[in-house]
């Protein structure tokens, strides 16, 4: 299979996602405000890219491409870049300019540096080989990208909410960033409902038994009860809004080991596509 096509877009992507956030950063550090504009065409050039890159591999591929960690990473950025466009265009949360860029920049270097055996297009196992892989991956690593920008931000808030100035002044971000905070999450939440529920019936389908009790599914759950709490807590009101906040720190630990750290430690189960 032919991949130069793949590789240098991927390798465009990487570069345009760095430069974006060196922009961003240093607009942001010397407090330049720059055009929304722009950072709607940063990202959507991410996008579109990204979708380039998906949609080669898909056709070589002959099938969705969503079957290894590299693919799935890819996936992660593509929605990470969606979400960072809808969320700065209708919500105004252009703070996640450089952030986001960061993340992404992120995950498109640890997909380069993977192992050509994480890289490879290889036929399907009789497992993956499934319409399920479909329906359920995807959900599951877009809800990924909603509730790691919720962490991000909650990042932020907590930041601020220890900075000196004007009462007025930081209760106005505060609450700005905790509305964009519940937004995220209550997008996110109910893709990780779906994407869990979907996974058990895959499992079913696949192994005759909606749950296996394996590592992967276990700390998935873990990381769908850490959300839960939050928006409990949230709706009830039975937590101020920094611990809310740290709840979604927590919630990204979760679910880097929930997606990652379970492979990367090698701490074995069913799910193990994805070992680097």
């Amino acid at each position: 299979m032919n991949t130069n096509l793949e590789s240098y877009f991927l390798v465009v992507t990487l570069a345009i996602s760095a430069l974006g956030f060196i922009l961003f950063i240093a607009s942001s550090f010397f407090k330049l405000k720059l055009h929304n504009l722009i950072q709607q065409t940063f990202f959507s050039t991410c996008f579109f890219s990204l979708f380039a890159i998906l949609l080669i591999r898909g056709i070589n591929l002959q099938r969705f491409p969503c079957s290894n960690l590299y693919e799935s990473l890819l996936i992660v950025a593509l929605a990470a870049s969606a979400i960072t466009v809808f969320f700065s265009s209708k919500y105004k949360m252009h703070f996640l300019a450089w952030p986001s860029s960061l993340f992404i920049t992120s995950l498109l270097a640890y997909s380069i540096s993977l192992p050509e055996s994480q890289r490879d297009a290889i036929p399907l196992i009789p497992a993956l080989n499934s319409y399920w892989r479909v329906i359920h991956v995807p959900a599951l690593l877009t809800s990924y990208g909603f509730l790691t920008i919720a962490g991000i931000i909650s990042g932020f808030y907590l930041f601020e909410s220890y900075q000196t100035e004007s009462l007025d002044s930081k209760k106005k971000k505060l609450d700005f960033y905790e509305e964009c905070i519940y937004r995220c999450v209550s997008f996110g939440f109910p893709l990780l409902t779906f994407g869990i529920v979907t996974g058990a019936l895959w499992a079913n389908n696949t192994w005759g038994n909606l749950w296996q009790w394996d590592p992967k599914e276990n700390l998935a759950l873990v990381t769908w009860f850490i959300y839960l709490a939050y928006l409990h807590l949230k709706l009830s009101n039975k937590a101020s809004t920094k611990t809310l906040a740290w709840v979604n720190l927590i919630g990204i630990i979760a679910i880097y080991i929930t997606y990652i750290g379970i492979n990367q430690f090698d701490l074995g189960g069913l799910h193990t596509y994805g070992r680097v």
